[in-house]
């Protein structure tokens, strides 16, 4: 029995630690647009980068090798992109960092206000719905809010994902 991994799977292996790599220089060029669409480029590119090798590669091609290396990258971008999120959207950490900078306990209000430097609780939470509503994840009519489809989809996954983790 051969451990060792067919062509295809060294080379998404090779491509999965190049990955991060390519990500940092996406970073450095301002053209390539946002954190979301860095990252999603960085899929693209090392997809059609694994399917660049894999028709270069010499000799015959095996599907169950050609798969598991689509699996191994699937793998190293889903890892990359709980990295990346928190290095790109660290809201989480931004919080902890503001809380931590002040150098003092903080009621809640002062913590919104040092984390928005300066800002409110209604400016956090505008803040925060123009993440949701830029994603196309919520409309807002007048003084009301609704979740789009796209929305109620995405929240269906998040609680589908957290009960299949034990999460919620």
């Amino acid at each position: 029995m051969n451990m060792l991994p067919g062509p295809a799977q060294a080379a998404a292996i090779g491509l999965s630690i190049a990955f991060p790599l390519l990500l940092l220089c996406y970073a450095r060029i301002a053209a390539t647009g946002g954190s979301g669409r860095r990252f999603r480029l960085g899929c693209v590119s090392i997809l059609a980068l694994y399917a660049i090798v894999c028709i270069a590669l010499p000799g015959q091609r095996h599907l169950d090798d050609v798969l598991g290396g689509l699996l191994l990258l699937g793998t190293a971008m889903m890892f990359c992109y709980i990295l990346f999120s928190l290095l790109a959207w660290g809201f989480t950490l931004t919080l902890l960092t503001a809380l931590v900078q002040a150098e003092r306990p903080l009621t809640l209000e002062q913590w919104a206000e040092a984390y928005m430097q300066g800002g409110d609780l209604g400016t956090f939470t505008h803040n925060r719905l123009k993440l949701l509503v830029g994603a196309g994840m919520v409309i807002t009519a007048g003084d009301r809010l609704a979740p789009t489809a796209k929305g109620v989809a995405v929240a269906r996954l998040v609680r589908l994902v957290r009960l299949s983790t034990g999460l919620g």
